[in-house]
């Protein structure tokens, strides 16, 4: 008896790798699919922020060293040889890394550009390289942190990034916002009677996932408020965990179905009269990462002017480092008085 309960942690640790072995290798197969890349490129509002930042600032450019974390097929690593890189390394630890390796090639980069295929963590950089003066990576998930590739951008900083070097880009911001969902109550209620079957399991089943979808601008309804940020230059590489709180002021009368999250990135170097943002608000041009929506289980009733506030928190699952869980706490004011809504969230993979 004393044999098997000695086992039992040891068992519990080797499934719990596997766990993990399981997840990053879903992960990097993801990323090995050509139709995951072509949503990337097919991103313009994505894919022109990385080139005019990187174009706006070839000074910085001229004659650098500069490592793509996490290249994907390269169109990162070619912007920086096009602007004046002396060697560009693209990492890519997917099976796409052969690809964009021959994408170099066809655009004459060759000499330029070099792709290792590996983990940041686990290659060395080709030709002896120990220092390089920039590090570029398109890292953000999902409300920003989800996916965990700013701890790979994080660890390569730490280790090859020379002093006064730069990271691009190189501010994170997460924002909140009420919105209203026209469509709700009828999503909901399409379980409750599915041709004549009562498949209202599924609704409890999805009521705290942290979808990420598409809001229209008109459904916002109140301002915005940051709730996290990471300066990239200078953040500790540590796991995203944080609690805060926040108020928002409602701008017209209506609904609030759910809490939306949203990012911005900038790339806030060089002397450019305007630095590039990137903006995945729903006011801003279409991203493929969206918005992730929190859905309330009771909808809030507002008024012009109003006040809300509450309190989110965010941090890693403990079933996979790569998801994030979130907590929303929503303070309004009712018939009753004012009224808390608390709710836990987790999210789901997706890019």
């Amino acid at each position: 008896m004393s044999g098997d309960q000695g086992d039992a942690p040891t068992c519990k640790m080797e499934k719990l790798q596997l766990t993990d072995d399981l997840e990053e290798s879903e992960f990097f197969r993801t990323y090995s699919r050509l139709e995951t890349h072509l949503d990337l490129l097919k991103d313009s509002a994505r894919t022109m922020a990385y080139k005019d930042a990187i174009q706006q600032n070839r000074e910085l450019f001229e004659g650098k060293v500069v490592l793509d974390v996490g290249c994907g097929m390269g169109i990162l690593s070619i912007f920086a040889a096009k602007a004046g890189a002396s060697k560009v390394i693209g990492v890519e630890n997917a099976d796409i890394a052969a690809l964009a390796m021959q994408i170099v090639k066809e655009n004459g980069k060759e000499n330029v550009v070099n792709v290792v295929k590996g983990l940041i963590e686990e290659v060395e950089l080709p030709d002896g390289i120990q220092q390089v003066d920039i590090i570029v990576s398109d890292w953000m998930g999902s409300s920003l942190y989800v996916e965990g590739m700013l701890h790979s951008v994080l660890f390569a900083r730490d280790k090859w990034l020379r002093p006064g070097g730069l990271v691009l880009p190189n501010v994170g911001n997460l924002w909140i916002a009420g919105a209203c969902d026209p469509h709700r109550s009828l999503n909901n209620g399409f379980w409750n009677n599915v041709e004549g079957f009562d498949m209202s399991s599924v609704k409890y089943a999805v009521a705290h996932e942290a979808v990420v979808d598409c809001v229209a601008s008109q459904n916002v309804l109140t301002n915005s408020f940051l709730v996290h940020s990471t300066l990239l230059e200078r953040a500790p590489n540590e796991p995203i965990k944080f609690r805060t709180v926040f108020a928002l002021e409602v701008l017209r009368t209506g609904i609030i179905h759910s809490m939306i999250l949203y990012f911005d990135v900038g790339f806030f170097v060089g002397q450019t009269e305007k630095p590039v943002t990137l903006s995945t608000s729903p006011q801003s041009p279409w991203t493929h990462w969206e918005q992730t929506v929190l859905h309330l289980d009771k909808p809030v009733y507002v008024q012009a002017n109003e006040r809300i506030t509450g309190g989110i928190g965010m941090f890693p699952s403990a079933h996979n480092s790569r998801c994030m869980n979130f907590e929303l706490r929503v303070r309004s004011k009712e018939a009753q008085g004012l009224v808390s809504h608390f709710k836990y969230f987790t999210s789901s993979q997706k890019l």
